[in-house]
């Protein structure tokens, strides 16, 4: 607990642009609400000289970074009026796992709230990305994961056969 008695101060959200990411955000209000602690939603465009940044075009990294902040600002509009009152959004350049946790440390949140995983979510089956994953290992406070849930793949006529069969029970 902080000197004033709220637990969390400052929460650090993150935000990648995917509908993974923003599952995060059921969480901001519960959150922050009732402790009145101020919210920074964090986007992190890959630096120019990044291998992820995938473009050698002057001025792409600012193209991104506009687009970056307008996806944020939407998202300020959305939590305050829906009641969450110190919303901020900030932009980073660099790599995700780094910047997230030097914004940690520079803002000085009392918690990063993300997803278990965002944009690569498809191609991993692990159930935490790599992000997530950096995050959690050297992050300067708690860090919240929201796990996502897929649906589980459609099954087939044998396998339907076989759980109706009892199958599913065998051993």
């Amino acid at each position: 607990m902080t000197e004033e008695g709220s637990m969390f101060k400052h929460i650090l959200v993150t935000l990648d642009g995917s509908s993974y990411g923003e599952r995060a955000l059921a969480y901001v209000a519960d959150l922050a609400g009732p402790l009145s602690a101020r919210v920074t939603l964090l986007g992190v465009v890959p630096a120019e000289d990044s291998p992820m940044h995938g473009t050698s075009e002057s001025g792409a990294q600012d193209k991104q970074s506009q687009l970056a902040r307008k996806y944020l600002d939407r998202h300020v509009s959305e939590l305050t009026s829906g009641g969450v009152q110190n919303v901020a959004a900030e932009v980073r350049a660099g790599s995700p796992a780094r910047a997230i946790v030097e914004a940690a440390r520079e803002l000085t949140a009392d918690l990063i709230l993300m997803s278990t995983q965002g944009l690569g979510a498809d191609e991993d089956e692990q159930g935490l990305g790599g992000v997530a994953s950096k995050v959690l290992r050297t992050a300067p406070c708690p860090v919240f994961m929201v796990r996502i849930h897929r649906p589980e793949p459609p099954r087939s006529l044998a396998e339907e056969r076989w759980q109706d069969e009892g199958g599913g029970h065998v051993g």
